[in-house]
């Protein structure tokens, strides 16, 4: 095994070695994906004073003890109100061997209802972020924005993904992508596209903002209603017959450019959903992770969530666009089609990973979370 991102095979062995490196109080059910495994929440939460953040000389206990202002039991249904921090347990532990540390994001159906989802763990100098060798209890800090959420235990906020070795041998130089056999960045039209590195970062490949009709719905993204909303429970589905998802237009308006200019202004505290011109067909060697915020992309903040696995867009020729995941700040922003909205890093996987033919976002276009309805045509 060379350094890189674990796959599902090789995360399954940390819950199957004796001793488990990843520790439950329970049988572990969840099914890890190509490069990371959901955690699921407990039945215990905290409300907060504000968010907190972690730090090498506490632990999340610590971190409870001072700032909390109320401890609840989590019931199926339970609401996390826009606008608060609450600090949820994982009903895991870790104790990660000398080599292997962990990164998290939110999952993407939950990074797509603006809510902030970051992992807590034990003396940790920040958040997502648990460094090789550690032994740790896991927390989840959540910040619903714009809309209130209905959890319930077990539910998956977040996914966590373990890399061997040091971030500098397991991430790929941008000019490297353009020796790969099949071509990981394609455009529309099917054609390999150079990735754009960024300034003074040879890892970081640029991506930028398509505000070209989506063919099938005829607009560029999607805005978020302003004004109190009802809480959405991010893990209804359609099953057997029954759709309960939401409509999509009771909490949606759609986003369209500036015709002349091809621009769109983004408004200061309003949450939207675009899509990259850059198109991913991610092999099975290598996985993607998108970087939260970066201050020379201008006064927004991009990606709630941040992983791409193995075989995202891989079976298109076309590829498939990677969402992006936009709040204005404390000013209005004017956006230009094709400005470079994102940076994300290539990394390399210790082993090649294996297809999972239920991840929902593999053929992904203009896309809304998971729990809403199709958009009416």
């Amino acid at each position: 095994m060379s350094a890189g991102v674990l796959n599902q095979d090789e995360i399954q062995s940390l819950i199957d070695d004796d001793p488990p490196r990843i520790k439950s109080t329970t049988a572990i059910t969840v099914k890890a994906d190509p490069s990371s495994i959901d955690l699921p929440i407990g039945d215990t939460y905290y409300e907060m004073r504000a968010s907190c953040r972690p730090s090498p000389d506490y632990s999340v206990a610590d971190l409870i003890r001072r700032y909390h202002v109320g401890r609840h039991e989590l019931e199926p249904g339970t609401i996390f109100h826009s606008t608060k921090v609450y600090l949820v347990s994982v009903p895991w532990s870790l104790e990660l061997p000398a080599k292997v540390g962990a990164r998290s994001t939110a999952r993407s159906s939950i990074g797509r209802l603006d809510t902030l989802v970051r992992l807590i763990a034990d003396h940790q100098p920040e958040f997502d972020r648990i460094s090789a060798g550690s032994t740790t209890s896991l927390y989840l800090e959540v910040a619903p924005i714009t809309f209130p959420l209905k959890v319930s235990p077990a539910m998956p906020l977040s996914q966590i993904r373990f890399i061997k070795g040091a971030e500098e041998l397991c991430i790929l130089p941008a000019a490297a992508l353009e020796f790969e056999d099949t071509p990981v960045l394609v455009d529309e039209a099917r054609n390999r596209v150079k990735p754009k590195s960024a300034q003074g970062d040879p890892y970081a490949v640029l991506l930028s903002l398509d505000l070209s009709d989506d063919p099938k719905l005829g607009f560029v993204g999607f805005a978020a209603k302003q004004g109190e909303m009802e809480p959405v429970d991010p893990s209804v589905r359609k099953e057997a017959g029954e759709d309960l998802r939401y409509p999509p237009e009771s909490f949606w308006e759609p986003v369209r450019a500036d015709a002349e200019t091809r621009t769109i202004t983004i408004e200061k505290d309003r949450f939207y959903i675009f899509r990259s011109k850059e198109r991913f067909r991610i092999p099975s060697n290598l996985c993607v992770e998108c970087q939260a915020y970066s201050e020379s992309l201008g006064d927004i903040r991009i990606h709630y969530a941040g992983f791409a696995h193995p075989f995202f867009g891989l079976k298109r020729a076309e590829g498939t666009p990677l969402i992006f995941e936009v709040r204005g700040h404390s000013v209005n922003t004017i956006l230009r089609d094709g400005d470079s909205l994102a940076k994300v890093y290539f990394y390399r996987m210790t082993n090649p990973a294996t297809e999972d033919k239920e991840q929902i976002y593999n053929n992904q276009e203009l896309q809304l979370s998971g729990c809403f309805k199709e958009w009416p045509a």
